[in-house]
């Protein structure tokens, strides 16, 4: 079972916390991050409290903006109460910047990122601390997190809302064996293990290849009816996904598709229309990575 991590923060580390996520998830550990959980609608407090109680560790970044921000202030009361009435979750104090952490964690030993330069070798000792092995060739490059906010506020303009679960970086599901998808989607695929997730603005497809998913299209329905001739920024679909660019490398480009390589993961990934008055859609493939 892999591990999982909390990560709770003030919106004005969000790069920070962004970055601090992808690295974490290319080491196979599993994160909480609101953008990514939160849908409208939802109550707060009662998806932070879930989000607590699911995992492992309770990471929290601590910053001038962060010590006196509310949520973090009562995500991190969550956190301690849950430790000091005995259930199975360990505080991860994050030092971003130099500040006066609160008095229950003084004394403890802290992840230091307090130097930016030095964030490799800070993440390497967070990462052992919670007995993962540290590997450097799937670092996420510095630019990662500003890349990523780039898309997203593309994605804004665009009124292409930001995808929570179970539409946030969908590639997360490529290999996984489809009993474990459809206890995620809590969801029967059909008769050959295929799974079709769906709601007011997407349509994800997960298409099944002997116990395993092989491939995985989502539909981003609003954008219906487009044309083949009509050009698009494929910028804003993977921005909507939690996908940025610096994590890609474009492969292809005509008017109706963009094709990029996700050299990470070995994934193929297209963001296209289809055909005429099609969604835009994009798409994800291990079969034709490097064809």
């Amino acid at each position: 079972m892999s591990i999982s991590v909390f990560l709770s923060h003030n919106h004005n580390d969000k790069p920070f916390v962004r970055k601090l996520a992808r690295d974490l998830e290319n080491h196979g550990v599993r994160y909480w991050l609101d953008e990514a959980e939160m849908k409208i609608g939802d109550s707060l407090i009662q998806k932070i409290r879930e989000g607590i109680d699911g995992v492992d560790y309770f990471a929290v970044v601590l910053s001038p903006d962060s010590i006196n921000a509310p949520w973090v202030v009562n995500e991190l009361d969550i956190a301690m109460n849950y430790q000091i009435s005995g259930k199975k979750i360990k505080v991860l104090p994050i030092m971003l910047k130099e500040c006066e952490p609160p008095g229950f964690l003084i004394g403890k030993l802290y992840a230091d990122f307090r130097n930016e330069d030095n964030y490799v070798e800070a993440f390497k000792k967070l990462i052992q601390s919670i007995g993962v092995v540290f590997n450097k060739n799937v670092m996420s490059d510095k630019n990662t997190s500003n890349n990523l906010g780039t898309a997203l506020d593309k994605a804004s303009h665009a009124n292409i809302p930001m995808m929570c679960k179970p539409f946030h970086r969908p590639f997360q599901y490529m290999g996984m064996q489809v009993p474990q998808a459809e206890k995620i989607f809590e969801c029967k695929g059909n008769e050959v293990g295929s799974i079709i997730i769906e709601d007011d603005d997407c349509r994800m497809y997960l298409e099944a290849e002997g116990n395993f998913i092989s491939y995985i299209e989502v539909d981003f329905k609003k954008t219906a009816p487009h044309y083949q001739n009509k050009e698009f920024d494929s910028e804003i679909f993977l921005g909507a996904l939690s996908i940025g660019l610096s994590e890609l490398d474009l492969v292809g480009k005509k008017t109706h598709s963009h094709a990029y390589y996700d050299h990470r993961r070995k994934l193929k990934i297209t963001v296209s229309c289809l055909y005429d008055e099609a969604p835009i859609t994009v798409s994800f493939s291990s079969k034709y990575y490097g064809m």
